[in-house]
């Protein structure tokens, strides 16, 4: 019997391929590739106010996840928390000068890494592609 490749498994060698380039470029950083991902997430949404709670649901990890992620990158200088006033129990996640800078250079990282991925492969294949992860992953929902 031939054995099928199950496309869950590649995707995960995919993610940890990824994941293990960007650990060692972000290193010089200080920061983690989830951090990274709260930071793009900031970037992506600044024109908004953000809170844990909204952080919570867009990265769609859970709160003490979330909580351990802001607490790191604080007391790293890359972010910081004010006081929501309309709630006590909420504060807004704000990025700080020194994670603009490091977004900018870690950005362009991984514009690289993403066109390194998808090196030999047509700008129909990429449409293709993506829509059949944007499938795969409304099937999983």
């Amino acid at each position: 019997m031939e054995e099928k490749v199950l496309i869950g498994f590649l995707i995960k060698q995919i993610h940890i391929a990824f994941e293990t380039r960007c650990h060692k470029n972000l290193q010089r950083y200080n920061l983690t590739p989830s951090q990274m991902d709260v930071l793009l997430y900031l970037k992506k949404h600044e024109e908004d106010t953000l809170t844990q709670r909204d952080l919570e649901i867009g990265l769609t990890i859970k709160n003490p996840t979330v909580t351990g992620l802001l607490n790191r990158l604080e007391e790293k200088g890359f972010i910081t928390r004010e006081q929501n006033l309309n709630d006590k129990r909420s504060k807004f996640i704000k990025m700080t000068d020194k994670s603009e800078r490091v977004l900018e250079d870690a950005y362009l990282y991984i514009q690289e890494l993403d066109a390194k991925m998808l090196n030999g492969i047509s700008e129909e294949e990429q449409e293709q592609l993506f829509k059949h992860i944007y499938k795969i992953l409304d099937n999983l929902k």
